[in-house]
């Protein structure tokens, strides 16, 4: 940038201006943090490559003198403009990843690799196990990189730890103390779900799609020499953030319904105690 003559700058502002417009348009590479200071940079850019080059009266480029030079303050903003994108772009590069990983599906790289637990919302995250959410974020960082095999594994281990509170809500934690076991959480779900009593039962749309997971994808995977496509994987990705979603939500639902049931438990007892019945036998109903 510190030759100022017209004719000489007309290939470097080319090359500037096409190079500039690519990465801004995430070639070779997403910009973010940076994408500002070169945005700014092309814009000024452009504008002096009108200025100098273009007829404004045509809109044609125009022919220039050998003798013809751009404004030195001019040239000194570029530079300006030039060092100042020059360190944003170094900021970010410094934290970028290092590695080549495409896009899988429609989840971007960034997301799969930093923010695969955001997959759910903040109401579910306060829900979801930290454990089953670290391993969805494993699961996100190995679909990325392309270990479709181990993404599965990480994602059938989420969905294991969200499905034993799942079980837990309608059996009690002691019940799964002795049956850290995804068949034997299913069955016994399944018999609940059969119950005709009056109390809230397990969904049996869910447990059917937990059931055809533990089919396709986790029974496949006890035998040593079983693989999972990169196709199966992001498959899988998308289904096991659906039924972690389903039981997340289930689980709030029931216990938004237990407390209702404890406040009308507690007015009952009110009542009660201002009508002085000492012979009322109140029993509050256990939430299932």
């Amino acid at each position: 940038v510190h030759q100022n003559r017209v004719a000489d700058m007309f290939g470097p502002l080319t090359e500037t201006q096409a190079t500039l417009d690519a990465l801004i348009k995430g070639d070779p590479l997403p910009l973010e943090t940076s994408k500002a200071d070169a945005i700014r940079l092309l814009n000024k850019i452009s504008g002096l490559f009108n200025k100098y080059y273009i007829d404004q009266t045509s809109k044609q480029l125009k022919s220039t003198t050998g003798e013809d030079r751009i404004d030195q303050h001019e040239m000194t903003m570029v530079q300006s403009l030039v060092e100042k994108f020059e360190q944003a772009l170094a900021a970010e590069l410094n934290r970028s990843p290092t590695y080549t990983a495409c896009k899988r599906g429609i989840y971007s790289t960034h997301d799969l690799i930093e923010n695969a637990y955001q997959t759910f919302s903040p109401a579910l995250q306060k829900i979801i196990p930290a454990t089953a959410q670290n391993e969805f974020n494993m699961a996100g960082r190995s679909l990325a990189f392309g270990l479709s095999t181990a993404c599965a594994v990480h994602l059938l281990r989420a969905i294991e730890i969200v499905l034993k509170q799942y079980y837990e809500l309608y059996a009690g934690s002691a019940a799964a103390k002795g049956e850290r076991n995804y068949s034997m959480y299913l069955k016994k779900l399944a018999t609940m779900a059969e119950d005709d009593g009056g109390n809230s039962r397990p969904d049996k749309r869910l447990l059917q799609m937990l059931a055809q997971i533990k089919e396709h994808y986790r029974n496949p995977l006890t035998t040593p020499e079983a693989t999972i496509s990169l196709e199966q994987a992001t498959s899988l990705f998308g289904l096991a953030s659906a039924v972690i979603a389903l039981m997340a939500e289930q689980v709030i639902a029931q216990q938004a319904s237990s407390s209702g049931k404890e406040s009308k438990s507690a007015k009952a007892v009110a009542k009660n105690s201002d009508d002085e019945d000492e012979n009322y036998d109140f029993r509050m109903e256990r939430a299932s």
